[in-house]
């Protein structure tokens, strides 16, 4: 079972709650300790550049969809 202080969750955490319309900090806010991956990646999605926001959330929806696909029942 995931963490929920743990570096994957707080990153897939903060996708999910930007899509919900959550910006800047208000997506760590949930977490006692943000962890630096969690920290960058909110960075990646404050940048000034539509185009590199968007390439950033792809990257970790790719990754949340890969971990949901590995625990699928073939």
């Amino acid at each position: 079972m995931a963490s929920f202080e743990g570096r994957d969750f707080q990153r897939a955490f903060a996708a999910v709650s930007y899509l919900a319309g959550l910006r800047g900090e208000a997506l760590l806010e949930p977490f006692r300790t943000p962890h630096a991956d969690a920290r960058a990646f909110v960075r990646r999605l404050a940048h000034p550049d539509r185009e590199r926001r968007a390439e950033a959330l792809a990257v970790e929806l790719a990754r949340i969809g890969n971990a949901l696909e590995a625990r699928s029942i073939k």
